[in-house]
């Protein structure tokens, strides 16, 4: 068996050893893609301040996330510019984000909003639904519900008299409207008792509109007769 001789180990740095290379030398230009990331990240702003038809947000900022992301690629190979300029984009686009789903959480409550809204301009149960003759119980003020029942039945209020009320596109606030809507009301009495007068243990009863239902396009004030103990058993006799 022969020995055998193995060759003396090279000296000097292996290939292994060697440092990393060192970065691509900046060009000095800004890259492209940085600019129109950023860019495209402000045009929501112009469809929120001066309604650019020509302005559409979901694009945009879909194009912006897309360009900034391709930006920082790009930077990082040829190591142009514009670094600053791709998160900056990007940073907006999280803000618009953060804005949408706040938006969207506000919508939300919105709804629940103008559905009380709708009760209030006269749908559902709301008192400004009900008519003239009609007989009711359990007004809420929150809501303005009602529950209408026969007047052959205990009730709290017989309407006699459903009075519109002057158009405004303002609402004319609270006093204002509770002052002329008893006055109407009022006015209203002497066409329901033609051939006798008010009992004396009644008392009138003025349901207008407030501001929300007001600006639906409600404008009518409802005129009732409520009993002083608080309970009618029958229709009121006029």
């Amino acid at each position: 068996m022969s020995d055998s001789v193995l060759p003396p180990k090279p000296t000097g740095p292996s290939y292994q050893d060697a440092p990393p290379p060192p970065p691509p030398p900046a060009t000095g230009k800004t890259n492209g893609y940085a600019i129109a990331s950023l860019v495209l990240a402000i045009v929501p702003l112009l469809k929120v301040l001066f309604g650019f038809a020509l302005a559409i947000p979901g694009i945009s900022l879909l194009l912006s996330v897309i360009f900034g992301v391709v930006a920082l690629r790009q930077i990082r190979r040829t190591g142009d510019s514009g670094r600053g300029l791709a998160i900056a984009g990007l940073a907006l686009c999280c803000a618009w984000l953060l804005t949408l789903i706040i938006t969207a959480g506000n919508s939300s409550g919105s709804s629940s909003e103008d559905a009380a809204i709708d009760e209030l301009s006269g749908g559902g149960n709301s008192v400004f639904s009900a008519e003239q003759g009609e007989c009711f119980t359990g007004y809420d003020k929150l809501t303005s519900d009602i529950a209408k029942v026969s007047c052959d039945v205990a009730h709290a209020d017989e309407i006699y008299a459903v009075v519109p009320l002057p158009e405004s596109e303002s609402y004319p606030g609270e006093e204002a409207l509770s002052t002329l809507s008893r006055q109407y009301c009022t006015t209203a009495q002497s066409g329901f008792f033609v051939d006798t007068t008010m009992p004396a243990d009644l008392v009138m009863g003025v349901y207008y509109p407030p501001a929300g239902s007001w600006q639906n396009q409600n404008r009518s004030v409802v005129c009732t007769l409520e009993s002083k103990s608080g309970v009618l058993n029958a229709p009121v006799v006029h």
